[in-house]
């Protein structure tokens, strides 16, 4: 052991041309049934970093708005899809935490773990390219 000090792992999440994730090298995979919304809601929120997005435009986006559902089921749904991702999210080799924060109905994505996502690279890229006037 050297120092005691651990290199710290990085999520690398890839949004353009497909979804995928990285954590220290290895595939994340989310792997149970109806992952599907769930990979729909980590997306949505990842994409939301800066500023969140409201729990009213993720049920929007995750079930649609039908005369037959009423918000208080949405809402309930989505609570209880923020549940089960936080435990995909463990399950596939994350560390536990909470990855959602709800705060007076906004919805973020919160970890500890240092996140290298494409879509901040190509922002970057574009606003480097404004820049420079080209």
């Amino acid at each position: 052991m050297m120092d005691g000090t651990v290199t710290e792992k990085i999520l690398k999440v890839q949004m353009l041309g497909g979804f995928s994730m990285y954590y220290g090298g290895e595939a994340v995979t989310l792997n149970k049934i109806g992952s599907s919304k769930s990979v729909r809601l980590l997306q949505m929120l990842l994409l939301s970093l800066q500023g969140g997005i409201s729990k009213n435009e993720l049920m929007d986006n995750l079930y649609g708005w039908n005369e037959r559902t009423d918000g208080a089921n949405r809402n309930k749904n989505l609570n209880n899809l923020i549940y089960r991702l936080r435990g995909q999210l463990s399950v596939c080799g994350l560390p536990e935490e909470e990855y959602v924060d709800i705060t007076e109905g906004m919805c973020s994505f919160k970890s500890q773990i240092p996140l290298e996502l494409d879509t901040w690279q190509f922002e970057e890229a574009v606003k480097q390219a404004k820049n420079s006037g080209g």
